[in-house]
């Protein structure tokens, strides 16, 4: 995981918090809300920010444009952007606890993977969390939901996946990968999983490996990358990675190739960590942790750059956006 000296001193403050009876089993609840149910709430004047609030336009995504989501960890919330940006029209902290990786299902329900051992859930709309999750996890880096509402989770600390059904905070089962530290997630539109993760060695070698729908067994893909990250699969099944380490890049890896077939480089100065595709795929877009959100068309044409779209006023370790891929 990609870390700057700020960073390092924030995630050590965090690690030294563990929740209790984590692994405890708790009873199912029902899956997040298919729909806002928001209450009213009062109108915030322009350029006005608090924690735990919502602008008329941020309360029903889609409504008036697509909305960016972002983990702040200046600001240990999230915050709702408009995609074009200026001013944020939104802000949920409530449950929110050194954000990483956000993800947005179909519904528009927001999951936010919390550097204290939980996961938590926001129906469109709302400031709130509807579910937490925390059985099994270690350090939750991303999360994200396949077909049928199952929630999947990576995990820093043991390279591992956990697995809940639709309705349930019970871990249901858990995927290992061969690394120390499990990072993004994706589908492809036959419903296998692939998992990028990372190595212990001195090389900060990586991977990615493919789990078929159901299966807790994955097959180690013959890829050449270091340090993954965030990590798209689009309907083609060309796999999109964001690589850290010595290179801060974006590589697009055409599927069975063992090297990637384009490279996106990151601005000079930037630290790449979550990326995020449009649900017609004709965007790509990434963060990178100083706080500006970056796009590129996609498919990427030749010589491709990354362009800011606009910059939070805070340093930045995920992000979603409302019109993205869901499954």
């Amino acid at each position: 995981m990609k870390t700057s000296g700020l960073r390092f001193s924030v995630f050590t403050l965090c690690a030294v918090m563990m929740l209790a009876g984590c692994a405890q089993m708790q009873p199912a609840i029902q899956a997040p809300a298919a729909a806002p149910q928001s209450t009213a709430l009062p109108a915030i004047p322009s350029g006005i920010r608090r924690p735990g609030w919502l602008s008329p336009a941020a309360r029903v995504p889609g409504s008036s444009g697509p909305v960016v989501y972002l983990a702040s960890v200046t600001d240990d919330g999230v915050l709702i952007y408009p995609e074009t940006g200026g001013q944020p029209i939104g802000e949920i902290s409530n449950g929110v606890n050194s954000p990483y990786g956000l993800y947005v299902d179909k519904y528009g329900t927001l999951y936010v993977a919390n550097w204290d051992n939980t996961v938590t859930a926001y129906a469109a709309g709302s400031t709130s969390p509807s579910t937490t999750w925390s059985q099994d996890l270690d350090r939750p880096l991303y999360p994200i939901v396949d077909s049928s509402g199952d929630l999947f989770v990576s995990n820093a600390n043991n390279g591992t996946v956990v697995e809940y059904l639709s309705g349930s905070t019970n871990a249901y089962q858990v995927l290992h990968t061969p690394g120390k530290e499990a990072d993004g997630m994706d589908f492809d539109s036959q419903g296998n999983l692939y998992v990028a993760y990372r190595l212990n060695d001195k090389k900060r070698a990586g991977a990615i490996e493919e789990f078929g729908p159901g299966s807790t067994q994955g097959k180690v893909l013959p890829m050449k990358i270091n340090e993954p990250q965030g990590l798209i699969v689009d309907n083609s099944g060309n796999i999109v990675v964001v690589v850290t380490g010595a290179a801060d890049r974006i590589e697009l890896f055409r599927p069975g190739h063992r090297y990637y077939s384009q490279e996106i480089p990151a601005p000079k100065g930037s630290f790449l960590t979550q990326i995020a595709l449009e649900a017609d795929e004709s965007e790509l877009y990434a963060d990178e942790y100083n706080g500006s959100v970056l796009s590129v068309a996609y498919p990427f044409p030749p010589s491709a750059t990354l362009s800011e779209l606009f910059r939070a006023d805070s340093l930045i370790q995920g992000m979603a956006i409302s019109n993205g891929q869901t499954f």
